[in-house]
């Protein structure tokens, strides 16, 4: 009985959140599963056209939809700035119950995007393995890091989207240069630079532990199947 109160408590409160915050959760979300997309056609294994190991592909189309696939990157993490909206959520609260209400919201919907980042870079970082180029991995995430702080910072900052540098690249270019003149602009970077890296990599962890313990249940319900064949 105690558990069903909390519910009957915490369920409308966590679907006014949801209500509330819908839109703008949704389309960051469209946004931030993008680049997996972008992924899976860009580094695709076992592609026919693939070039000699060592070697990146020289066709203009492959760097065309790289290029994309960079522009798109930073609206996985984009998330984590999100947060920028919690203040609302909780003042909208009241005095319901926050932790069980808005925060597993905000935590799903930042897990998400974090999800996606991961596994866009996953792909890529198992292509240039295929390639030969594994020593390269490493040193590229930690580029798309830095990239993906600058354009985090861009979005956020100066409302900058992913598709303006293609329509309207003269006009990019301006802003994101004065942009990044602004005093601040090197803090704030340098921030998102950490918050993503350690996204990263929590996330990395998160999810290789949860696919390792998959595979022991999986070769424990084998063995127990056979066992009992």
């Amino acid at each position: 009985m105690a558990g069903m109160d909390v519910l009957e408590r915490v369920g409308p409160n966590m679907i006014d959140v949801v209500r509330r915050d819908f839109f703008w959760m949704a389309w960051n979300t469209v946004l931030a599963w993008v680049p997996v997309r972008l992924a899976l056609m860009v580094f695709r294994r076992g592609a026919r056209s693939a070039p000699p190991p060592g070697r990146l592909p020289r066709s203009p189309l492959w760097w065309a939809g790289a290029v994309l696939f960079v522009l798109f990157l930073p609206n996985a993490p984009y998330v984590v700035t999100d947060l920028v909206h919690l203040r609302d959520d909780i003042h909208f609260a009241g005095d319901g119950p926050v932790v069980t209400t808005v925060l597993p919201v905000y935590a799903v919907f930042i897990g998400s995007g974090f999800l996606a980042y991961y596994l866009a870079l996953a792909a890529m970082r198992r292509y240039l393995e295929d390639r030969g180029l594994g020593r390269w991995c490493v040193p590229v995430t930690l580029g798309l890091h830095l990239l993906c702080a600058v354009g985090v910072f861009l979005g956020r900052w100066v409302r900058l989207n992913s598709w303006e540098p293609v329509v309207e690249p003269v006009d990019t270019f301006e802003r994101t240069l004065l942009a990044l003149t602004w005093s601040w602009a090197p803090v704030l970077i340098a921030a998102v630079f950490v918050a993503t890296a350690v996204g990263h990599f929590v996330t990395g962890a998160v999810v290789e532990a949860a696919v390792a313990s998959g595979r022991r249940g999986i070769g424990l319900v084998r063995a127990t199947v056979s066992g009992s064949a």
